[in-house]
């Protein structure tokens, strides 16, 4: 599954901004999760997002589980266009058939 996971800092004093940072340079994606297609942190400084490719749920809940004192996580299944606007069609032909 492919997810748009977007974090925002919850603790951005300089204590929290040091401590995520330490935590982030010993930290490595665990196994069944795959951010090489998008990881991007914002030019504000207000957080980032990230395009996971993951085996499952559990697997980026581990991911993200090291940062929860600094930040929150908001993580959303994403599918290509083709398929999100043929699953759309089908859901109005649906409600059509049942009027």
């Amino acid at each position: 599954m492919l997810f748009h996971v977007e974090w925002e800092f919850t603790d951005r004093s300089e204590e929290g901004v040091k401590r995520s940072l330490e935590v982030f340079s010993r930290w490595q994606p665990p196994e069944g999760t795959d951010f090489s297609q998008a990881f991007y942190g914002y030019a504000d400084g207000s957080g980032g997002f990230a395009l996971v490719e993951s085996d499952s749920a559990a697997a980026l809940a581990q991911a993200t589980a090291p940062f929860a004192p600094w930040l929150d996580f908001t993580a959303k299944v994403v599918l290509p266009i083709q398929d999100s606007a043929a699953i759309a069609g089908s859901g109005i032909a649906f409600r059509g058939a049942t009027s």
